[in-house]
């Protein structure tokens, strides 16, 4: 799960989900990162207004068909950055994931206001981003 906070006094806007990629944290060479799959169908302004002292969520699910083997070797940090369309590449964050962790075709939702919401936007995810 993917948790963004708007600590300020105002509303902001965001991506209609994070810019996430998976990958090696001790690769050189970050452009052959995984990205995970996307609800389809978006467009147009406004993409998730996140108002003052509100939380968007978003969910990724690293294996959805939970396959044991024929996973992505090496995988073993994702990274993060909340929003894709207006912040510098800079802000990303990297987060690592456990030694154990399977990536087959991953599926990422669309920021929204609950985890159950971003869950069943995750589950819509068919399209590249």
């Amino acid at each position: 799960m993917i948790e963004v906070r708007n600590a300020g006094a105002s509303a902001c806007g965001l991506s209609y989900y994070p810019a996430v990629d998976l990958g090696s944290s001790t690769s050189a060479d970050q452009s052959r990162n995984i990205k995970p799959l996307v609800p389809g169908g978006l467009g147009g302004p406004p993409a998730y207004a996140l108002h003052a002292g509100r939380t968007a969520y978003a969910v990724i699910d690293l294996d959805p068909s939970g396959a044991t083997t024929g996973t992505a070797p090496g995988i073993d940090e994702m990274n993060v950055l909340a929003n894709g369309d207006h912040m510098p590449s800079a802000e990303t964050r990297n987060f690592p994931l456990r030694s154990a962790a399977k990536v087959l075709k991953p599926k990422l939702g669309l920021y929204s206001a609950t985890v159950a919401q971003a869950v069943a936007s995750m589950q819509q995810a068919d399209t590249r981003s």
